[in-house]
């Protein structure tokens, strides 16, 4: 069974990936003088903080959780 950590795990892992696809396409996309470069660009950085931040969460989550015998 899946816990609420994994999932969110999975979710900060499913952000990160898409950011950094996000800022690879707007890397080539510099090069190659796309317009929409700069929104592909600031979605890719956003869309990384978001699931860093996702991760952070599991972190705190997984520290401040006593567990019972």
């Amino acid at each position: 069974m899946v816990t609420i950590r994994n999932k969110f795990i999975v979710l900060a892992a499913g952000f990160w990936l898409t950011g950094l696809v996000l800022v690879l396409l707007g890397a080539y996309g510099k090069s190659a003088a796309w317009s929409v470069t700069g929104t592909l660009l600031s979605i890719g950085v956003a869309s990384q903080a978001i699931g860093f931040g996702f991760f952070g969460y599991v972190l705190m989550q997984a520290a401040f959780t006593k567990k019972e015998k």
